[in-house]
């Protein structure tokens, strides 16, 4: 496994690579695997477009910071005008009001369409959807934001009080 990890990474790269790639390439330029401000505002100064938070589910290093925990910093050093995009951990509708109540601009959720696909086909991935949206809004009502666009970091002290339970119950409705 360690043999075809190394394939598959080049440790050489750098931000140098990075504002190479730029100059080079003039459509939307979306970096994966921000983990920390300091990397997102280098990475943004050399010309992304749009940044991953992800530790890509924590499979290349145990250990890697949780991009939910690092998120709000995140957002803080490089402003509002940046596009965050959350990665990695996302597994139900409040992973997902969480992730924007905390600074992302939409999330990624590999892994809950992935289920729906292999339990239901096109009909799974449907239901999947479904199943985060209604979470979604349960958890939204739970915690009084009437709109995606009003949630903000004073919505995730309440957020640690919705219970997951009560999401299942509304998914399973």
């Amino acid at each position: 496994m360690a043999e075809q990890v190394n394939t598959m990474f080049d440790p050489s790269l750098n931000l140098e690579d990075l504002a190479w790639l730029r100059e080079n390439w003039s459509g939307k330029l979306i970096v994966k695997g921000i983990q920390s401000a300091s990397d997102a505002v280098d990475v943004l100064a050399r010309g992304a477009d749009a940044l991953v938070v992800s530790n890509h589910g924590g499979r290349q290093l145990d250990r890697a910071p949780v991009p939910l925990k690092v998120l709000p910093e995140i957002r803080a050093a490089v402003g509002p005008e940046a596009q965050l995009i959350l990665d990695s951990g996302i597994m139900s509708g409040g992973d997902i009001v969480a992730a924007l109540a905390a600074g992302a601009d939409f999330t990624l959720i590999g892994r809950a369409y992935l289920y729906g696909l292999m339990a239901g086909g096109r009909q799974g991935v449907d239901r999947a959807l479904e199943i985060l949206r209604t979470e979604m809004t349960l958890v939204m009502q739970l915690i009084g934001a009437t709109s995606v666009a009003e949630l903000g970091p004073e919505h995730l002290r309440n957020l640690a009080g919705v219970p997951n339970a009560a999401m299942r119950g509304a998914a399973a409705r």
